[in-house]
């Protein structure tokens, strides 16, 4: 009996040990580390987002009254509607209360981001870099309306022309743009904005958030930015392991997303609120893509869904609630790069809005995230405990087979 209880508690104790070193390889088995030799990687150039003031032609606004003269009985109601048009255009969670909501015009919800493309303004500016990877500047929808982005690897996944045809194939947008320390000073420029605007900075893997900063210039300057970067990078190894072992994402896990065919945080953030507005108002707004991946087209609010929103809206910018329980599950970039403004300054400039900007100061450190208890680390301590209480090892549990399998066999049907 004595050996009876040596035994029951040393398998007590495997059973027990083994729990908590499975549940450690399942809940932390990654590890964030420091990296202080900044000549060995590259750092990703900063992306931006610029969002013109400027969004309506009052040409074409003219054309669209006088095509239909039929919704416009009065001076008053052509007046209505130039108001009416501009603030939809520049319409985000922040000034949804500013948008005229007695007037429909017999426009539906549904209509809007149709006629926002037919009315907008040409925004159409130059871009140049000392980079050797070329840049692009995409037209992208966002959560503040109609804006551009530079150096983006998923702002055409949110390009008008992408939804309106039901596209969802993965697009290729070249080569990442870095820079090194032994590159100097590199800066790129946008020229020809021709109007005042807000800007965006933040990883070419992500997209601008409603929750960070912005910054506002006017049509007349030429601004310099400068900036400082912090990476966080993931060990090729880790792409074995699940998105909660890593508590991350690569751009290519977006079997959860629904309106976008790869994931980034921010995406996840604005479909998480995409959905909100949804459950609590029965519409979204008009900024998103109202079409699924499973072909569910979801409505987009009117001016009474709006008017919906305005009473909501703290809690769709800062996704908590007392009245409903949100869950985004939204879970960081496995490779991530952010930016942070380390000094700005403007002149006056006679040929318009120009904006400039770079990295001067390049990062000390670089965090990694690596792999610290693999599958191998937990056989390995399963296989500790196990010698250690009972004495065994693999070829015990061999041999313990044998007995009672071959062994028994051949005294059962030779002997």
């Amino acid at each position: 009996m004595l050996w009876f209880a040596f035994i029951c508690v040393a398998l007590f104790s495997i059973i027990s040990l083994s729990k908590r070193t499975w549940h450690r390889f399942q809940t932390s088995p990654m590890v964030i580390s420091m990296d202080r030799n900044k000549l060995v990687w590259n750092t990703s150039f900063p992306s931006l987002t610029v969002c013109p003031h400027k969004r309506i032609d009052e040409l074409k606004v003219e054309e669209y009254i006088l095509a239909h003269e039929e919704d416009f009985e009065t001076e008053e109601d052509q007046e209505d509607f130039r108001d009416f048009i501009v603030k939809l255009a520049s319409l985000t969670y922040d000034n949804l209360e500013s948008l005229p909501l007695n007037k429909s015009f017999g426009i539906s919800g549904e209509k809007y981001l149709d006629l926002l493309y037919e009315l907008k303004w040409a925004f159409e500016p130059e871009i140049s870099s000392g980079a050797a990877v070329k840049m692009f500047i995409y037209e992208t929808q966002t959560e503040f309306g109609i804006c551009h982005a530079v150096n983006s690897l998923v702002a055409r996944y949110n390009s008008f022309d992408y939804w309106r045809s039901n596209d969802w194939s993965i697009l290729d947008h070249g080569d990442r743009v870095t820079v090194h320390p032994l590159d100097g000073e590199i800066y790129a420029q946008i020229i020809n904005l021709s109007t005042a605007y807000d800007v965006y900075f933040h990883g070419a893997g992500d997209v601008p958030s409603i929750s960070k900063q912005r910054y506002t210039f006017p049509e007349s300057d030429y601004t310099t930015v400068e900036l400082i970067a912090l990476e966080i990078y993931t060990n090729e190894e880790a792409r074995a392991f699940t998105t909660k072992q890593r508590s991350c994402r690569f751009n290519y896990e977006a079997e959860d997303m629904q309106s976008v065919p790869i994931y980034s945080f921010g995406l996840c953030l604005s479909e998480c609120r995409m959905f909100f507005a949804l459950r609590a108002c029965g519409c979204i707004p008009h900024f998103y893509r109202n079409r699924l991946r499973n072909g569910r087209r979801l409505p987009v609010c009117g001016l009474e869904g709006i008017g919906c929103l305005v009473r909501i809206k703290r809690e769709i910018i800062s996704l908590k609630s007392d009245k409903y329980k949100i869950n985004c599950n939204c879970l960081a970039n496995c490779d991530d790069s952010n930016f942070f403004v380390q000094s700005h300054r403007s002149r006056v400039w006679f040929l318009g809005a120009n904006l400039q900007w770079g990295i001067i100061d390049y990062p000390k450190m670089q965090l990694r995230r690596d792999v610290l208890f693999s599958f191998a680390d937990v056989l390995v301590y399963i296989g500790g405990l196990v010698g250690f209480f009972l004495g065994c090892s693999a070829l015990s549990f061999t041999e313990i087979i044998y007995y009672f399998t071959a062994r028994f066999v051949r005294r059962m049907f030779f002997n």
